[in-house]
């Protein structure tokens, strides 16, 4: 194993601050191999500015073309055809990684074996938009395919893949899904093993453009939630469709326990006596109670 490490970095109008995580990877103790760059048709010159950085740099390869939004745009990344590496990092276009990300990521991975699908990832150092401290992400207390169903506690940017993950990841690309790095989560839970590394290795940035941001607030993490709930029919089944999804993608890999688990998630679908039933015994479930105590109220409702 040579820990070859490739970089997969998403960007859309990113220009502002690309430039800080750019330096931030060229500046890891643990030397990139590769970083391969996808522009998702950026109109704020960012297309430019990275034409101008990977110029005279051999290990980044820029890429651009149709529009596919963020999720899918890491999925073509994470499926492009140059992936003779054994390490593949996500990577946003907005932040800063400490020094010593790759290398902690590497060598925690490196310490299992390679024949098992592998997933890396981190707690969150948030900083304002000049980097000023704000606070940490909280430490998950278990991380579970039952958790994997119904919530994402992974963090897309501080995600590194083991090559076997990788390959099993893209062998079987779903059609339809709300985050790639929930995805990631919910394939890697099932069928290999996710391990979180407590140390925050990312400064993540905090500011209007976030695509999904992040915040260790109790109070505002109190109002997105109710936020949520209150939204009407918007985002109504997201949940069990993604379940399904990934029931039609990996389900014949599942033991009978993760089987049974899916399928009777996939009651929430039904009607009220059904969603009731599986109210008194549900066997999925969120990091914090009062976040399973929304799930299990939306669960009534028909809304997962």
């Amino acid at each position: 194993m040579t820990n070859r490490v490739h970089v997969l970095l998403a960007t859309y109008n990113g220009v502002e601050y690309l430039g800080e995580q750019l330096r931030s990877i060229e500046s890891q103790s643990l030397p990139v191999a590769r970083v391969t760059i996808r522009d998702d048709g950026s109109t704020d010159g960012t297309l430019s500015f990275l034409q101008e950085w990977a110029n005279g740099r051999p290990s980044i390869r820029l890429l651009h073309g149709q529009q596919l939004g963020a999720t899918n745009n890491f999925f073509e990344l994470l499926a492009n055809p140059d992936q003779d590496f054994d390490f593949f990092a996500f990577s946003d276009q907005d932040d800063v990684w400490l020094v010593n990300k790759l290398e902690n990521a590497v060598s925690t991975l490196g310490s299992q074996s390679a024949e098992e699908p592998l997933m890396y990832c981190s707690r969150l150092e948030y900083v304002d938009q000049g980097l000023g401290h704000l606070g940490y992400s909280t430490i998950p207390r278990q991380l579970d395919f039952a958790n994997a169903l119904v919530e994402n506690v992974v963090t897309g940017c501080t995600v590194v893949l083991n090559r076997c993950a990788r390959d099993l990841i893209v062998a079987r690309l779903p059609k339809t899904v709300l985050f790639h790095d929930w995805w990631c989560y919910l394939v890697v839970s099932a069928v290999g093993k996710v391990v979180y590394d407590p140390r925050p290795n990312i400064k993540y940035r905090q500011h209007a453009n976030n695509h999904v941001g992040g915040t260790s607030s109790v109070l505002e993490l109190f109002r997105r939630r109710l936020a949520r709930f209150l939204r009407g029919n918007q985002g109504v089944n997201l949940l069990s469709s993604q379940a399904l999804e990934f029931e039609r993608c990996f389900g014949d890999l599942l033991t009978p326990r993760q089987r049974r688990v899916l399928a009777r998630f996939l009651t929430v679908r039904g009607n009220l006596w059904t969603r009731l039933s599986y109210n008194r015994a549900m066997d999925v479930w969120r990091q914090s109670r009062i976040d399973t105590a929304i799930l299990r109220t939306l669960i009534l409702l028909g809304r997962v």
